[in-house]
């Protein structure tokens, strides 16, 4: 398939797309795109401030797990 069948193909598709869409129908779907990229976003932030949330928290909770663990083995050894 040469290059003038691609550039003919695809300026078909454009002028049938564009004769047959209204124009409140590209509105709706202008607003879709802007509302959806927009909680694209927002999801995407909201992602990345619990991960950084997360790692500044981890070395706390892994240094409590140590702790409560051998607390743990402190009392089995002293009841035993």
């Amino acid at each position: 398939m040469n290059i003038d069948n691609k550039i003919s193909f695809v300026g078909g598709w454009i002028l049938t797309t564009a004769s047959t869409i209204t124009l409140m129908g590209a509105f709706k779907a202008a607003f879709l795109g802007l509302i959806g990229g927009f909680f694209g976003l927002f999801g995407k932030e909201v992602y990345y401030y619990v991960r950084t949330e997360v790692k500044n928290k981890l070395p706390d909770i892994k240094a409590w797990w140590h702790l409560t663990k051998e607390r743990f083995k402190i009392n089995v050894k002293s009841k035993g």
